[in-house]
């Protein structure tokens, strides 16, 4: 556990807070990218298990599935039930899922 300083500052106020950190890796370390691939394993495999494809890049995942157009209505139910999957799996990991950026194509 390391221990975090956030220091604010405003022409009125000045004050420093100390605080602990549970979860830590310097920005800009080349092992980031690595544990976050770590850490988000889990979330591809669940995809995976919808027979769904995902593609990750960095702190964002596409999730891709492919279909005849008579099989259209089941991939829409399969991406749903996934979707809402991925949405109770990240907060149990910490992670936040941003809504206004998730879209369905």
């Amino acid at each position: 556990m390391s221990t975090a300083v956030l220091s604010l500052s405003d022409v009125a106020v000045q004050s420093r807070i100390q605080f602990q950190v549970m979860f830590d890796v310097p920005q800009g370390s080349v092992v980031g990218p690595i544990l976050f691939l770590l850490y988000t394993a889990d979330l591809l495999k669940l995809i995976e298990s919808h027979n769904l494809r995902p593609r990750a890049y960095d702190d964002d995942t596409q999730i891709y599935g492919f279909c005849c157009s008579s099989d259209a209505l089941q991939l829409q139910l399969q991406m749903s039930v996934c979707v809402d999957e991925v949405a109770l799996w990240m907060p149990s990991n910490r992670l936040l899922l941003n809504t206004a950026k998730t879209k369905v194509l």
